[in-house]
């Protein structure tokens, strides 16, 4: 890789961990996180769904980029705030949407695979999601 290309994903890389560290202290966070309700949970989901649909609307206009940055955002403004209910009604799939959001679908993404690919794993997601929705009622 050409360090013409590797800058801007060292870039990209670097601006993702700051919009998930943040400005503010860590257990505020941890605090808002665990005060959402299921309620508020379940309009979450809606909302990662969404960047889900717009990173796969991206990736259709070949903009692996904005792609990246969608679930990117959707995982750290919207998901993490279903984590605190999803953990209590149930820990494991709130790992698995977890792991898949955060890491398996923004590497393949990242990764140039098939856009193909990039849909199944977000069917599957939107399934789990769908599952979290049922759990946080």
């Amino acid at each position: 890789m050409t360090l013409r290309r590797l800058i801007p994903l060292l870039a990209l890389a670097g601006s993702v961990l700051l919009a998930a560290c943040g400005g503010s202290d860590s257990s505020s966070e941890a605090a808002t996180e665990a005060s959402t309700t299921p309620g508020q949970a379940r309009v979450e989901i809606g909302k990662v769904r969404s960047a889900i649909d717009d990173a796969l609307a991206s990736l259709k206009q070949g903009d692996r980029a904005a792609a990246g940055e969608a679930i990117a955002e959707g995982y750290v403004e919207h998901f993490e705030k279903v984590e605190g209910p999803l953990e209590k009604a149930d820990p494991e799939l709130k790992e698995k949407l977890e792991d898949s959001i955060s890491t398996d679908l923004r590497d393949k993404i990242k990764s140039g695979a098939s856009r193909a690919d990039v849909e199944q794993l977000a069917t599957s997601i939107r399934a789990n999601l769908d599952n979290a929705e049922r759990k946080l009622k």
